[in-house]
This record gives C-alpha cells, structure tokens and sequence, in this order.
C-alpha cells in the first residue's frame, strides 16, 4: 500500500537563508533550511518546503498545498544532476536544483493548481522514482 505524505504549507514568499525564491522554483538552500526573516510581519507564519528524499517518494502520494513546493532532498552535490517530470504541468511542475547566486538550491515541484498529476524524478545514476503529486487547498 502507498504512503501517503501531507505536507506542510509554504507561505508565500519564502525567505530562507538570505533567499526570496520566486513561485517558479522551491529553491531550498541544500546546506540548510533558515529561520522565517525578522521582516515577517506579526501574525503570519511562515513554515519551511517539506522536504522528501527520493527514496520516501517511491510509489507513494504526495500531498501538496496549492501555492508551495515538494523539495527533494538529494545527496549533496548532485543538485543540478535531477530532472523531474509531471504528466500535467498545469497541476505541478519540476524546478531543476543547482548553484544560483552563490547558493545550491535542491531541485523539487511547484504546486500550481488543485488537482492530481504522476510525477517522477531521475538521479544521475538513471534510476527514475516514480509517485503522484496531489495538490490539495490549504
């Protein structure tokens, strides 16, 4: 039987470590995940992109609030070497991991709309995880 994940949802924008990621990417700095900025304003909670290795994702349902993102956690230096696809990118879409403004952000999926799509991700060594992405209202 698969397992299912629900994850935790990402209020929009996120600031980790120093980086307002866009809604296109979950970037998430691999080293670390930071605090919410002191510039949050009283009352709003900010809470970290859940994040999945991709062993835990084999086979199962992921449960992804609308307007945050599933983060894969891939071994450290293999970021930008993970390609992911979903069956409808209107539902989730596949943020490529890697350096980027002196950061390595993990690759993982933007939940774009309610609904449910087959996701996969492929390591550098070619083993593809294959799960589904459901994207639920907050």
């Amino acid at each position: 039987m698969p397992r299912t994940f629900a994850l935790a949802a990402v209020a929009l924008p996120l600031v980790i470590a120093g980086c307002t990621p866009t809604a296109s990417a979950p970037a998430v700095p691999a080293e670390s995940i930071a605090a919410p900025s002191p510039s949050t304003s009283p009352g709003e909670q900010v809470l970290p992109p859940a994040v999945v290795s991709p062993g835990d994702l084999a086979g199962t349902d992921v449960s992804v609030s609308i307007g945050s993102a599933l983060v894969v956690a891939v071994p450290d230096g293999t970021e930008a070497e993970w390609t992911g696809t979903t069956a409808d990118v209107t539902i989730a879409e596949f943020s490529a991991g890697g350096p980027s403004e002196g950061a390595v952000f993990r690759p993982g999926f933007v939940a774009r709309a309610l609904g449910t799509t087959a996701a996969t991700v492929t390591g550098p060594d070619g083993q593809q995880v294959d799960f589904t992405i459901s994207v639920v209202a907050p």
